[in-house]
């Protein structure tokens, strides 16, 4: 079973971040909660069911009985050209709305 993300760390330091959405694959099989999504000893959920990250701006969707999880973040894209993106708008907001970003243009 695997609870780190530290692949997401890499991938959220490449760039900067808006509301678009990044999605990923990862296996969250435990032969302890068969045919379930074992995120944490917490969070276990079935086929079809969602989470919303509590370490980052994100979603957890439990797709099958194998334990796949698809994991969506707030996308990597450029500003503006001439503007940088400044703090987000509601960090402490629920996905997708905590991807929102302030432009900060010259």
């Amino acid at each position: 079973m695997y609870y780190g993300i530290c692949w997401l760390c890499a991938l959220l330091a490449g760039g900067q971040l808006i509301e678009a959405t990044t999605k990923a694959h990862r296996s969250y099989r435990d032969d302890a909660h068969p045919g379930k999504c074992t995120l944490n000893e917490t969070v276990i959920l079935s086929p079809g069911e969602s989470e919303i990250s509590t370490e980052f701006c994100g979603r957890y969707d439990c797709l099958n009985r194998e334990g796949v999880v698809e994991i969506a973040i707030c996308g990597i894209h450029r500003p503006s050209e001439g503007c940088e993106w400044g703090d987000p708008k509601d960090e402490n907001a629920p996905y997708p709305k905590c991807c929102e970003r302030y432009q900060i243009c010259a």
